[in-house]
């Protein structure tokens, strides 16, 4: 991928020392705002996107777990190096090794039964922690992917075999774009990092300096719109446009053999240019113990990891509160769970009476019922601002924690939660970016 310092931004940001307030930018200008949002006449954008695009399928690639895979750990990108690095499964191994899951993933999976089994395209992902941060405005385009073990020609204890069974278990890698220019080539610049770190530490939208809002906003749209470009690209000509109205299987994978291989091809250039595994910015994972029998070991472990520009190190998992802004519980490296469970260090701190937390976490059935349709409203809660298990539990399968994974040989689970953030990414791309 070719990279251009500064092509289109109206700021170059270089950091400082990092404060309490957050990282000290020093700002110098190098053009104008107006010239930076000038559009080249050959610039594609959103005037070329089909009428009803994105549509839902757009932005919910679903893969399928109940056939051959498309994309899976032999994949490789544009430069020959694996979309999903043996090493990863490592790091999950070893993440789990002192949990209830133990070695189940080595035990019960090898490398080569992992997949792709979808991917989520936000073009407008909140960097905020809170949601009284405007998430339409403080966003950044983000590319999501679900890998999860399949296993093929699978004995039940019941005598039948599965030709595909999806195991309990699963891992999402997360992507934020790097910043395009709006010819959509790459280009160099902090603005999600310097924003998001204000963000996280308390700072307010109204203190970030103006030139670098202005520089923000110009380069997240630029970005974005690069990142739809592609997305559209992805569809079939030979595909109805009303085929991509809902959240189901691709309908390029249930095509003929060419059309399921040309989108596989397409995906694949795709994922090497916004999921490249240089570019991982995180990476979350959940497990089931040994067994495969969900409702008898009622266990599952979540872990997550910083990303470190493709070598993930585990990482502590918090709560941080929608109304304080401020970390309610230190989870560890680890969550635990069972039905109507939580972990441990979260119901010692409500028993404590940390009434916030109280409010911020999905643990029993009334809880699904009382705060399940809030909890599923991405304007209403931060994916910080409650636990890995919570946001998994909204699914009507009470023991189904799968969000865009599939669910042994059920098919892949499409979580409430998944539904709404959709919704909202489309409206914001046909609205910011069509204006």
């Amino acid at each position: 991928m070719k990279t251009l310092k500064n092509s289109l931004c109206p700021l170059f940001l270089t950091v400082g020392c990092s404060s309490t307030n957050g990282p000290d930018v020093n700002i110098a200008l190098e053009s104008d705002v107006s010239a930076a949002e000038a559009q080249p006449e050959h610039q594609r954008g959103p005037q070329n996107w089909a009428p009803n695009f994105p549509a839902q399928a757009d932005l919910a690639i679903l893969l399928d777990v109940l056939d051959d895979p498309l994309i899976d750990t032999s994949t490789r990108d544009n430069d020959g190096a694996r979309l999903f690095p043996e090493a990863w499964l490592g790091k999950l191994g070893e993440a789990y090794a002192s949990t209830d899951v133990g070695d189940a993933l080595q035990r019960e999976n090898i490398y080569t039964d992992w997949r792709l089994v979808s991917v989520r395209i936000s073009p407008c992902a909140p960097v905020g922690i809170t949601p009284d941060v405007d998430i339409d405005e403080w966003c950044w385009p983000t590319v999501r992917l679900v890998w999860q073990p399949v296993v093929e020609h699978l004995r039940s204890g019941w005598g039948t075999t599965m030709d595909f069974y999806a195991d309990d278990r699963a891992a999402h890698t997360i992507y934020p774009v790097r910043p395009r220019n709006m010819d959509g080539l790459r280009i160099e610049g902090g603005w999600r990092e310097h924003v998001a770190a204000h963000l996280a530490a308390g700072g307010r939208p109204e203190d970030l300096d103006p030139r670098l809002v202005e520089g923000f906003q110009a380069v997240r749209d630029a970005t974005a719109t690069a990142l739809l470009n592609e997305v559209a690209d992805l569809r079939d000509p030979a595909i109805a446009a009303d085929a991509y109205e809902d959240i189901e299987i691709r309908p390029e994978v249930q095509g003929s053999t060419g059309v399921e291989m040309r989108f596989q091809q397409r995906l694949t250039s795709f994922l090497s240019d916004f999921a490249s595994w240089r570019d991982l910015e995180e990476m979350t994972s959940f497990s089931l113990p040994e067994g495969r029998n969900p409702s008898a070991s009622d266990i599952w472990v979540f872990v997550g990891f910083d990303g470190n520009n493709g070598f993930p190190s585990l990482k502590d998992l918090t709560v941080i509160g929608r109304d304080s802004g401020q970390e309610l519980v230190n989870i560890g490296p680890d969550q635990t769970v069972a039905l109507g469970v939580e972990d441990e260090a979260v119901q010692a701190e409500i028993a404590a009476g940390n009434n916030e937390l109280s409010l911020s976490v999905i643990i029993s059935a009334s809880d699904i019922e009382d705060m399940g349709p809030e909890m599923a409203d991405p304007y209403a809660f931060l994916v910080p601002n409650t636990s890995c298990a919570s946001c998994h539990r909204l699914n009507g399968l009470r023991f189904d924690f799968h969000s865009l994974s599939g669910f042994e040989d059920r098919g892949i689970t499409v979580s409430p939660r998944v539904t709404k953030d959709v919704a909202r990414d489309m409206f914001w791309a046909r609205s910011a970016l069509l204006r």
